[in-house]
């Protein structure tokens, strides 16, 4: 066999190894949302939207969402990700409470292949 062969070869098992697809894969968009005073509601609440994508081949489930402080709040459209779909996971907190702590956070735990996922929230400065 040729080198480039060999080389072909060794890349498609290193591939295999290493799990070859993403077959249960989660993506976030945005993980990170800016947000001012003037975001706010008319109940002074700063409600924030994010992605939550399965780009995989399988359906993902969403075993946990774990905000970091109790003033943020969460839905979530659905606990499960099919293939190709998204689900909007909202958080809501206080924008008193966000300025004065500067960034809220909630945890994502799923049975994709990344476990674990976070998304922030974060107060910016005009």
């Amino acid at each position: 066999m040729s080198l480039p062969g060999k080389i072909y070869l060794f890349m498609i098992l290193i591939w295999f190894a290493s799990g070859s697809s993403d077959s249960k894969s989660l993506l976030v968009e945005p993980k990170v949302k800016l947000v001012t005073e003037q975001d706010k509601n008319d109940m002074g609440e700063i409600v924030t939207e994010f992605q939550l994508i399965n780009k995989g081949e399988e359906p993902i489930t969403i075993l946990s969402v774990s905000p970091h402080c109790s003033c943020t709040d969460y839905t979530i459209s659905s606990l499960k990700v099919n293939s190709d779909k998204s689900e909007t996971l909202s958080l809501s907190v206080p924008w008193d409470q966000l300025k004065t702590l500067g960034e809220v956070y909630a945890v994502i735990k799923t049975d994709s292949k990344q476990k674990f996922l976070k998304v922030s929230v974060r107060a910016q400065e005009k």
